[in-house]
């Protein structure tokens, strides 16, 4: 790994874009000049860009028999984020098994995640699990042709379990609701919001 991809670079540069000791939902957080910084960068990623519009196409090509999902929501976190579902799945099933891309907008770094919803039918609350790696053997070749595409196509670093769950205690996320001592990298590198 890059020396300014480990973990202590990482912590460093997300301070540039999160506002030290500051919950999310009082105004210093936004006016502070982290907070200017983070918002300049989700704005300038608020359509997607041509590479990763490229990429998503890409996606489609390399897994004609999955369905990729652009789950990039604008606006709201740093990251672009898409879902490649086993190879069969048919929008509706109540079962969904997919491999979860996240790619930072603040660093040139990336993750990988597993994740299985159940859905029981209506009015039921829906069950699963998320995986980090290593993966069950049934994602894992996925996973290689995903990491493989990531990487010829934006020249992105994978990051480790160890360096996404490093904890910056000082620092809480744009939009999630955590107070200080909750946020992790992959909280503010990517998002708070796995599925």
């Amino acid at each position: 790994m890059p020396p300014e991809l480990t973990a202590d670079a990482l912590v460093q540069l997300v301070h540039r874009f999160y506002p030290s000791g500051t919950r999310n939902d009082v105004p210093r957080y936004k006016e502070s000049e982290e907070g200017q910084r983070l918002t300049e960068v989700v704005l300038a990623n608020e359509k997607p860009t041509q590479a990763w519009k490229d990429f998503i196409q890409r996606l489609r090509g390399e897994f004609p028999d999955c369905s990729p999902w652009d789950t990039t929501i604008p606006r709201h976190d740093p990251c672009y984020g898409v879902r490649v579902s086993q190879p069969g799945f048919v929008t509706g099933d109540p079962r969904c098994e997919e491999v979860v891309c996240l790619l930072s907008q603040i660093a040139p770094v990336y993750a990988l995640y597993v994740s299985l919803t159940v859905n029981k039918g209506p009015g039921l609350p829906r069950e699963g699990w998320l995986r980090f790696p290593p993966f069950p053997p049934e994602f894992q070749e996925r996973e290689t042709r995903l990491a493989s595409l990531i990487e010829s196509t934006f020249g992105f670093t994978r990051l480790s379990n160890e360096v996404l769950f490093t904890p910056v205690p000082d620092l809480v996320p744009r939009t999630a609701h955590y107070g200080p001592g909750e946020a992790q990298l992959i909280d503010l590198l990517f998002t708070w919001h796995r599925w």
